[in-house]
């Protein structure tokens, strides 16, 4: 069956119907909890322009809201990894249960499946899941698994031959893989032999502050094309760390910062303002966290907005205000150029997205962590 993307929904009509007289038409859907709105306009729109078609949805959100994306108009969700349950509904014809999951959770070796969908060019799978379960993130756990070194540097090597040496990475802990940095400094030292300049450690491959040692950043430093290490410090509060569950400190954050800078890279650290339960005394300590990683480590911050998401520990929460004194720190250091999160966007989303869950868009309960005094005080 030939696969055709579209960029706008006449585009989506069209391939729809050139594919109903081809045999089945199906139009799929990968999208996020903030894309919630234009989807829903979008599928009923395409629906009425294309009857015949069937619609699948899969990624963040319908994973985490499957009720509420057939109540969109789809008629199939794939919840979690669909490796193996996408081809198996498409071998299987017509029908179906609405909700596919994978009872394994997804496949357990992710060498029979490509690191990036072919023909494009985007950055290489290196390692799926996450050992950590922080309260605001939709990952929140999953079998970890790294891809070999030679699936990696095969596909190093394909995107090499087509002209594309500067090669990065997606993995939530950069500096996890094979749960050794020497298995990591032998993948980079074999794809810089290969002739090709790894990106690691920055978007979409960021690292958590307690992984960054002296000996972690020589490694970056010898084999990767970056010089900035994206890091998720997210409060300057450990008792809101601790609330989290991040697993690291205040201090872990101040001492990445400062190993950085020393090995010769720029930290970018991630913050959030407006947690669930934050208080004034607690946004302040980010707001002087912030202060002291300019300050001490030139630090660019990287600032978000909390805005909750279906299936995470703190859906059914909502967002703190922010202070003013957060705010004025904001936009001083936006106008500085110290400051590049879009957490404007994000606060509009986070009562965007409380009032969709109020008007039953999303129908996902809260989580039973998000009543927890720990959690929402």
């Amino acid at each position: 069956m030939p696969w055709e993307t579209a960029d706008s929904a006449d585009a989506m009509v069209s391939r729809l119907r050139s594919a109903a007289g081809r045999g089945r038409a199906l139009a799929l859907y990968s999208f996020m909890t903030p894309h919630l709105a234009a989807v829903r306009r979008e599928v009923r729109a395409v629906r009425r322009a294309a009857p015949g078609a069937r619609f699948l949805a899969g990624g963040a959100h319908p994973s985490a809201d499957s009720e509420g994306t057939l109540a969109l108009g789809f008629d199939h969700v794939f919840t979690g990894e669909a490796e193996r349950t996408l081809p198996a509904f498409l071998a299987a014809g017509a029908g179906g249960e609405p909700v596919l999951r994978d009872p394994c959770g997804g496949p357990g070796d992710l060498e029979g499946f490509p690191p990036f969908a072919a023909g494009r060019h985007g950055p290489v799978e290196l390692t799926r899941g996450c050992r950590y379960r922080c309260a605001f993130c939709a990952v929140r756990g999953g079998t970890v698994r790294h891809r070999s070194r030679a699936s990696v540097l095969a596909a190093a090597e394909s995107l090499l031959a087509r002209g594309r040496p500067r090669v990065s990475f997606i993995t939530p802990d950069a500096l996890s893989y094979g749960d050794d940095l020497a298995e990591l400094e032998g993948l980079l030292g074999e794809l810089t032999r290969l002739g090709v300049r790894p990106i690691l450690g920055t978007f979409p491959s960021e690292v958590r502050p307690d992984r960054v040692t002296p000996e972690a950043v020589g490694v970056l430093g010898r084999h990767c094309g970056n010089r900035t290490l994206v890091m998720g410090a997210q409060s300057g509060s450990d008792a809101v760390l601790r609330r989290l569950g991040r697993g690291h400190t205040v201090e872990d954050v101040e001492r990445a910062a400062r190993t950085a800078r020393r090995g010769g890279f720029t930290p970018h650290v991630d913050v959030i303002f407006g947690l669930p339960g934050e208080t004034a005394p607690e946004q302040r300590a980010t707001a002087d966290l912030v202060g002291r990683l300019r300050r001490e480590s030139g630090a660019r911050i990287h600032a978000h907005h909390f805005y909750p998401l279906p299936g995470t520990a703190l859906w059914g929460l909502e967002p703190a205000p922010l202070s003013d004194e957060a705010r004025s720190l904001l936009l001083a250091l936006r106008g500085v150029g110290a400051e590049d999160g879009c957490w404007q966007a994000q606060e509009r989303w986070a009562w965007r997205i409380v009032a969709w869950a109020g008007a039953g868009w999303i129908r996902t309960p809260p989580c039973a962590r998000s009543t927890s005094p720990a959690l929402s005080r």
